[in-house]
């Protein structure tokens, strides 16, 4: 893994803080394929990235929507410390994965130990999810527009129908 310093996770800390904070984390390593995270169970842990790429994706019916794939130095189940809401989400493992686990009562020890690495490391995670929020909301623009253009335009229509049309069984 990158010098820990230089995760964004932990920008703010300094390496006696990082230090201190690692203790917290237990490693876990992860085989390719497995599931590690299944969008609408419970969880109340958060991962980081120490080797490997996982994806994320979210299961409507049969469709699959990839979400982003992450890779080393990435973290994943934040919000599960930090609300008790289910899952969004799910993590599967696309590579063999080497993880660092921080459970919510370890979290709650960190903040109740020391509030201001605790704060460091909440402004660090903070960033992350308003740049995530970021790309979510260009995302969804473009998919509003190329949904708009299907509505909109006669031969975008025509195409998406023909595109989406099940095959007839005449041949």
């Amino acid at each position: 893994m990158k010098e820990l310093g230089k995760i964004k996770l932990f920008k703010y800390l300094t390496p006696q803080e990082v230090d201190w904070m690692l203790v917290k984390w237990q490693p876990r390593e992860i085989p390719e394929g497995t599931v590690i995270i299944k969008e609408g169970t419970g969880g109340e842990d958060m991962f980081l990235i120490e080797s490997g790429r996982v994806e994320i994706y979210l299961t409507r019916g049969d469709v699959v929507l990839l979400l982003t794939e992450l890779q080393e130095s990435s973290f994943f189940g934040e919000m599960s410390i930090l609300t008790s809401k289910p899952r969004s989400a799910t993590v599967k493992a696309k590579t063999d994965v080497r993880l660092l686990v921080l459970k919510k009562k370890d979290f709650m020890d960190i903040v109740n130990e020391n509030p201001k690495v605790a704060a460091k490391f909440l402004l660090a995670m903070g960033e992350d999810f308003c740049n995530r929020i970021i790309t979510t909301n260009t995302n969804l623009e473009n998919f509003f527009l190329i949904n708009q253009a299907i509505v909109d335009n006669k031969s975008f229509r025509e195409l998406y129908i023909l595109a989406h049309k099940a095959p007839s069984s005449s041949g």
